[in-house]
Order: structure tokens, then C-alpha cells, then sequence
């Protein structure tokens, strides 16, 4: 039996394209961090490591990935660096968020993810005689990664290229998920400390000028699924 992660449903590998008219600039212009940049002296891969040990740690009933209206979008945030987790959604359909967050804050926008963790109840999930840990969850992540189509906008301009930001995690990391998660989010979560890879896909907005702006994310998978999220930000 195969690891039940919700989270496939949020993740994807083929990606809209967008004209460059249309579509933020690359340059100083753009409002996100380049893909190999290190705001605040840590690469992106690993403010997307953090943002795994967040999300896990957060209680299913404030958790933000099964908030159905952003109130607890605030739980847990610290740091330079405010997290948005995708929506659950089992459906097709179009869901929204709201959260209000500090001007001073970069954003780090989980797109799509997958978090790869060990060990599990069943047995036969681990590594083959000879394959370390890390490369038996990097092979297995990519399992679960389904075929979509994406567009990410940002205050109605989409975000160009967004495929490049996909990062997978270049060593094993670690979360405590909360137990309360176990059976709704992911079974191999223990309440203790344990390795994880995340292969996913992350955007870092640049921190946003006070007032209103809006996140869309529209994606269809291999079924013909489609799901928009919707992120109604209010920036003070």
C-alpha cells in the first residue's frame, strides 16, 4: 500500500506559459527572489525546508493547509519570513484565503509539495540493501508528482517561468509532525523528530508595498482536475 500524502494533490510538473508581455519582468523588477538567491543568508531550498517543520508542527484544528478561511494564517509565523500554505481540496472548484500580513515580511508561497517522511507502518517502505535514506525518499518523492498545468499571478500579472522554482531538499531534514495530523494529513507522522525530503515547487515574494494584493494559483492535473486558489492578502 502506497504512502498517503494530501499533498500530491497540490503538486505539479508541467506549467503554463505565459507571454512575456504579460508576465512580471526577471529583473530588479520582479517581485520574487531569484531561484539560487539567499534572502536573509539562507538559500530558498532551505526557507522551504523551514516552512515544511511549520506546516507540520501546526495542530489539524489551526493548522493553515486545512483552514477554510485563512484565520489561522498567523499560527506559528516568526522570522523574517512568512509562510502561505496551498488549500486542501479534495474537489475541483475555486477556493479562497484572506491573511493579513506584515509590510516587512518576504513571503515564501508553497506552490506545490511533497514531504517525504520515514519511517512508515508499513514495513516494506524504506530503502533497498545498500541505498542510503536520502536517496531512497529523493526517488520516492518523485513518485508522487502529479502532471498539471499551472499559473501562479501575482495582483492579476502571472509570475514568468514558474517551473524553475523547483527545489528538492539536497539533504535529509526533520520534522515533528503533530499527532493530530496522522490521519488526516500524513500516516508516517510519529510525534517525534523524523527524516524528511521536500521536492516541491516555492516561490519567495519580496516583501509587498502596504495595502491589498491578490495570489491566484490555477492548476489542472492528469485527470483533468482544476482547482484556483485564491489569496486575498492584506499587507499593514
Amino acid at each position: 500500500m502506497r504512502k498517503k500524502l494530501y499533498a500530491c494533490l497540490a503538486a505539479c510538473c508541467t506549467l503554463a506559459v505565459v507571454t512575456a508581455a504579460q508576465a512580471w519582468p526577471d529583473d530588479e523588477g520582479s517581485p520574487v527572489y531569484p531561484k539560487w538567491s539567499h534572502p536573509f543568508d539562507r538559500t530558498i531550498n532551505g526557507w522551504a525546508n523551514l516552512s515544511m517543520q511549520w506546516l507540520y508542527a501546526q495542530p489539524y484544528s489551526q493548522n493553515p493547509y486545512f483552514d477554510p478561511t485563512g484565520q489561522y494564517c498567523a499560527v506559528g509565523q516568526q522570522g523574517p519570513v512568512w509562510y502561505i500554505a496551498p488549500i486542501f481540496a479534495m474537489n475541483p472548484g475555486s477556493y479562497t484565503r484572506s491573511c493579513t500580513i506584515p509590510h516587512d515580511k518576504a513571503i515564501l508561497f508553497q506552490i506545490a509539495w511533497v514531504a517525504d517522511t520515514w519511517p512508515c507502518p508499513n514495513p516494506n517502505f524504506g530503502p533497498a540493501p545498500g541505498q542510503s535514506l536520502y536517496d531512497f525518499l529523493y526517488q520516492d518523492s518523485g513518485t508522487y508528482m502529479m502532471m498539471m498545468s499551472v499559473n501562479v499571478t501575482l495582483d492579476g500579472k502571472p509570475i514568468r517561468d514558474v517551473l524553475k522554482y523547483h527545489y528538492i531538499s539536497d539533504s535529509l531534514n526533520a520534522v515533528k509532525g503533530d499527532l493530530s495530523l496522522q490521519s488526516t494529513f500524513d500516516s508516517c507522522i510519529t510525534g517525534s523528530y523524523q527524516p524528511v525530503v521536500t521536492n516541491g515547487y516555492f516561490l519567495m515574494f519580496k516583501a509587498l508595498s502596504p495595502g491589498q494584493h491578490t495570489i491566484v494559483r490555477t492548476a489542472t492535473n492528469n485527470m483533468g482536475m482544476t482547482n484556483t486558489f485564491t489569496y486575498y492578502l492584506t499587507v499593514q
